[in-house]
């Protein structure tokens, strides 16, 4: 099963994790997948809302950036960042878990 698991994952950027969750077993692997993909919701969710508390401010681009805007930024590279993450778990799940 560990074959497999390096075969389907040939593409994946995040090694690191594939190589940490090689020897886990299916059961491991889908409790995280459902955390991560629960997580990945809530930042969603954290940079919908910071994205429209900056358009509300109304960032004038000959100004110095709000706080809002860069908040709404850092909410969006964590998020897809997290992404990766959650990626690489389905791929080496192999399918999508009920959540």
């Amino acid at each position: 099963m560990d074959h497999e698991r390096n075969d389907i994952t040939a593409d994946i950027d995040l090694r690191p994790i594939v190589g940490l969750l090689s020897n886990e077993s299916e059961q491991v692997i889908e409790i995280l997948t459902v955390g991560a993909i629960k997580k990945h919701r809530t930042l969603v969710d954290r940079a919908e809302r910071l994205f429209q508390i900056a358009q509300a401010g109304d960032r004038d681009d000959g100004k110095e950036p709000s706080e809002a805007h860069v908040a709404y930024l850092e909410a969006t590279i964590e998020m897809h960042a997290q992404m990766s993450a959650l990626t690489t778990l389905l791929n080496i799940l192999g399918r999508t878990p009920k959540v």
